[in-house]
């Protein structure tokens, strides 16, 4: 488990409306702390722990654009400021955000050390909106794709699979990676919140990269039995055939029926049983080499008991549901057409 008591103290967002911004905030990480501790989770003594180190200037623009770094450092020196759309700057942003990024860094790298065959980085503000040269949707710097571009500068990793599954796309990451055939991303997530949409089944990548960039564009309201029926005609096949060296999975929790911003009907029993899917898969195409990466999820009830849901699985114990709701039993037309879409794309390129 890595993470730092500073998520629970640092980058609280001054806003004057009750949007998105508040929602990010640091009882997220600390509700979900206090949630571990009572499941016994962080007592278990297969669980590690591993303080976060901020990531540095190298780190961050290895994948940012140095004007990106260096507006958000200054904007948090200065104590307040936008710098994207629902990305909101004050006087600690600077330092939460480069803490989240090394967070990451940090899990990548105990996994690849061999310390721990998987990890769970619990970290904010999350990162996967955030693109070279912009901040978006509360994310600042890319925490993903700055541990992704670490382990192949510094570690000499060669191929990596992004497996995110947030409510949202992963636009920025999707952006990083475009013309990379070395990363390969794959995206599950809502479709048609916004008139300018991202996230199509169009965007497959562009030069070198084409057909490295997956996206699983999913209706609203889309129930947990769907979900993973989608998931699994589609993840294990991309897994296997990429022979990913590490699985780097961005999990957000927005997905869930309670959350605020997102528009899914996932429960925590769906999170746990992606995850026994995930940790199969990743036992038999990358040795157990999993990362697992917090993004979004706003729900101060559903987090914690999503999270709980996810690290438990891994550790292989068991522990009660208490939101579960039932409907969703018939796979719907939409999602079929989806998913053999993709299945068609995929037999092109890999």
């Amino acid at each position: 488990m890595v993470s730092h008591r500073a998520f629970e103290e640092l980058h609280i967002p001054e806003v004057t409306r009750p949007w998105m911004e508040s929602f990010e905030n640091p009882n997220r990480i600390r509700l979900t702390r206090e949630y571990l501790s009572n499941l016994g989770i962080l007592d278990n003594q297969n669980v590690k722990s591993f303080d976060c180190k901020p990531a540095i200037r190298e780190d961050i623009v290895r994948v940012h654009s140095p004007y990106l770094f260096d507006v958000v450092d200054e904007l948090s020196r200065l104590g307040y400021g936008e710098v994207g759309s629902s990305s909101f700057v004050v006087k600690d942003t600077f330092k939460a955000a480069c803490l989240s990024a090394g967070g990451a860094i940090t899990a990548v790298n105990e996994v690849k050390k061999g310390s721990v065959e998987t990890a769970f980085a619990l970290i904010r503000p999350p990162g996967h909106h955030a693109g070279v040269g912009h901040c978006e949707g509360l994310c600042y710097f890319n925490n993903c794709a700055v541990a992704v571009r670490w382990l192949q500068g510094k570690r000499n990793m060669k191929r990596i699979l992004i497996l995110d599954l947030d409510a949202h796309a992963c636009d920025g990451t999707s952006q990083i990676f475009y013309t990379d055939p070395t990363v390969l991303v794959l995206s599950f997530h809502e479709y048609g919140m916004e008139a300018i949409e991202r996230g199509w089944l169009e965007e497959i990548g562009s030069g070198e990269g084409e057909g490295y960039n997956i996206n699983v564009p999913l209706p609203f309201g889309t129930w947990g039995n769907a979900y993973r029926w989608a998931f699994e005609q589609i993840f294990p096949d991309v897994l296997r055939d990429f022979k990913s060296e590490m699985l780097v999975v961005c999990f957000g929790f927005d997905t869930h029926y309670s959350d605020p911003v997102g528009n899914m009907n996932l429960q925590a029993e769906d999170y746990a049983q992606l995850t026994r899917i995930i940790l199969q898969l990743g036992k038999e195409v990358c040795g157990g080499k999993i990362a697992f990466i917090l993004e979004g999820g706003y729900s101060l009830l559903a987090l914690p008991l999503s999270i709980g849901a996810v690290v438990s699985t891994i550790l292989d114990t068991e522990i009660k549901y208490f939101d579960k709701i039932s409907g969703g039993e018939k796979i719907p037309k939409i999602v079929r057409d989806v998913t053999q879409e993709i299945q068609n794309i995929k037999k092109q390129y890999l």
